[in-house]
């Protein structure tokens, strides 16, 4: 519909959709793309949600948004080949937390890293259900599939996660930051 047909109802409906939903797409974008290509993602999000306003259904709005959320990350990341954000979140978190070592910092870069060896899919999969809150149904509405083949992903990804994680705690845990740091270059 073009800008002129618009009413002040769809005018305000996006303003409120912003508003209730904005930075919780912006952090989904933000966690996969980082600074400003999550803020430019963001713009496009809602570029699309002003043009297709008709067709985000009431109380299906938060998976709608990330639906297309989700398709443009997946785009920019065609562009940029290569690109994986979570291994240079996983980095520049091991940086910030050079003055701290403990157990917390030890199971966050181990949970990070687990989730780095990941196929996208099965990180996809975690992080909309755990780190996102969604539920089965609004998962599978983002991912573009049925509710139980959301299940069966979920129960797929959840053993490869700790079958990764598992083999790290595993391991025997550096003592010294330099050796923090070295064992996360091998995660690049």
């Amino acid at each position: 519909m073009p800008d002129a047909r618009r009413t002040v109802a769809d005018r305000q409906r996006l303003t409120d959709l912003f508003c209730r939903h904005g930075d919780a797409v912006f952090a989904y974008a933000n966690d996969r793309l980082g600074g400003e290509d999550a803020q430019d993602l963001v713009s496009e999000v809602f570029v699309v949600a002003w043009r297709r306003l008709a067709v985000i259904k009431e109380g299906q709005e938060r998976p709608w948004l990330f639906g297309v959320a989700r398709r443009l990350v997946l785009q920019h990341r065609r562009s940029r080949a290569g690109h994986a954000a979570l291994q240079v979140r996983l980095h520049s978190q091991t940086q910030a937390d050079e003055t701290e070592y403990g157990p917390s910092t030890s199971q966050r870069v181990d949970v990070m890293a687990a989730l780095a060896e990941l196929h996208e899919i099965d990180r996809e999969v975690l992080l909309l259900r755990y780190w996102y809150d969604f539920n089965g149904r609004e998962s599978a509405k983002v991912l573009g599939c049925t509710t139980a083949t959301f299940a069966v992903r979920l129960h797929r990804a959840r053993r490869r996660f700790e079958d990764a994680y598992g083999h790290r705690r595993a391991e025997p845990k550096p003592s010294r930051i330099g050796d923090l740091i070295a064992y996360t270059k091998g995660l690049e």
